[in-house]
């Protein structure tokens, strides 16, 4: 299998709960298992540019992009932005890339958030990887300050 260096750098704008978005992302087509990286508080999607460069990952395709907030683009009203809303997100940007069944790592909040997407979707996530080891809202200490977390998720 041939290693793929490039990805694709897109601009997707939608709707979250009355939320005006415009998300920037890097992804790649591939004929394996798809891969989606959810970045923590104060990352983006760059941390995630690398996978490009390791054979082991080749022909997989994969999504990263910049969570509301964070990165490149902008967020019509941040004070919406909690972990419920960033699993909106998350699905919605899995319907742009037509991803249905997929590999999952998070980081930190993005951990947090793949968490309760793999919880409400099990039948989509075929791994769960969590770099950091946040798993429930608590474990969160400046994301946690940040955001207003929902009691249950």
């Amino acid at each position: 299998m041939q290693l793929q260096k490039e990805f694709i750098k897109s601009e997707f704008s939608f709707n979250v709960d009355n939320v005006e978005l415009d998300v920037s992302s890097i992804h790649r087509e591939g004929d394996l298992s798809p891969i989606v990286f959810l970045h923590g508080f104060g990352s983006t999607k760059e941390d995630y540019a690398d996978i490009v460069r390791y054979q082991d990952f080749a022909g997989h395709p994969f999504l990263a992009y910049d969570a509301p907030g964070c990165g490149e683009k902008q967020c019509s009203d941040l004070s919406q932005v909690s972990i419920p809303f960033l699993v909106k997100t998350a699905l919605a940007l899995l319907e742009r890339v037509n991803f249905e069944r997929f590999h999952l790592v998070g980081h930190s909040m993005g951990g947090l958030t793949a968490l309760i997407l793999a919880h409400m979707h099990p039948d989509r996530v075929l791994s769960f990887v969590d770099i950091e080891g946040n798993i429930a809202p608590e474990d969160c200490f400046l994301s946690r300050q940040i955001f207003d977390y929902p009691e249950k998720c």
